[in-house]
Order: C-alpha cells, then structure tokens, then sequence
C-alpha cells in the first residue's frame, strides 16, 4: 500500500467519526430513549382520531355529496347514458316531435351537426347520415345540412322540408 496522503487521511478520519457515532446511537443512546412514556401517547392518539373521525362524520353528507345525490335523484332532461339504437329512443323521438313540416316529417329530429372539413354529417333521429343519403324512413333523402336546419327531400312526392336542429 502506497504511502497516504493528507486528503486520504481526512477521509478515512471522518468514516471513523461515523463510525464511532453509530456505535454509540446503537448501544448507548437506544435503550435511553426508549423509557418513554407510551402510555400517554396512545391515549393521545386515540383521542386525536377519535376526534378526526366524528368531524369527518358530520360532514360526509354536506356539500358536495348532498349535491351528488340530489342531482342523480332529480328527472334529467337528456340522459347521458341513453341507448339511441333502442327502440326507446325512438319512442322518446316519436313523443318529441319535429318542429315543423307535414305530418310525415314530424317523426324526423334533427339532433346534431358535424362539420369535417368538406364532410358534413347531420344526425338525424339519433342516425349519422351525410348529403345525398337516404334516410332511415322510406323515401327521404338527406339534401343539405347547415349547423340550423337540414333539407329533407320526399322522392315519392317531391316535396322539400326544412327541419331546424332541436337542442
């Protein structure tokens, strides 16, 4: 082993300090510190939570939760989890009606609009469709779609019929 040098000296001189420090936390210092009285402590801690828990009762109800509650009992206007290819859909569309038009075309609603760039898709009783294709009920075709109203065009009369979107 070569000769050492100042700086290795300093080091190992530190490990020794650590060393001879953790010996004494270990054997010496320990047992002192634990003669502590635990009995006190644990009923402090019980009555710490034990007060945490009844404040935290009081409020599970209050707030937000009671708004939460409220708010799923309540009748929803629009039902987020609705089924639009069931058939309750279109009995719900059936009892909505279309905002105008004959009598044949008060069974079409014009729910929504996408517009993709040159695509344009309007959804119509609860159907995508886009310009041009037939629709769901026998002899309607799609004409046009604005983000207001879509054109619905009857081939066996030849009949127009504009139907505003229902929101």
């Amino acid at each position: 082993m070569d000769k050492l040098n100042k700086r290795k000296i300093i080091i190992l001189s530190i490990a020794a300090l650590f060393l001879v420090y953790a010996l004494y936390e270990i054997l010496i210092a320990s047992p002192a510190s634990k003669k502590i009285k635990t009995s006190d402590n644990n009923q402090e801690i019980s009555t710490l939570v034990g007060g945490l828990t009844n404040d935290l009762m009081k409020d599970a109800e209050a707030g937000v939760d009671e708004y939460i509650i409220t708010r799923a009992e309540a009748n929803w206007k629009r039902n987020p989890f609705w089924d639009r290819s069931s058939s309750s859909y279109k009995e719900w569309a059936a009892t909505q009606g279309a905002a105008g038009g004959s009598g044949s075309a008060a069974k079409i609603i014009y729910s929504g609009y996408v517009d993709a760039g040159i695509m344009k898709i309007a959804i119509i009783n609860g159907l995508e469709y886009r310009v041009g294709e037939q629709l769901e009920m026998e002899g309607y075709v799609l004409k046009r779609v604005t983000p207001s109203q879509v054109l619905i065009v009857n081939k066996n009369t030849g009949s127009e019929v504009e139907i505003p979107i229902q929101e």
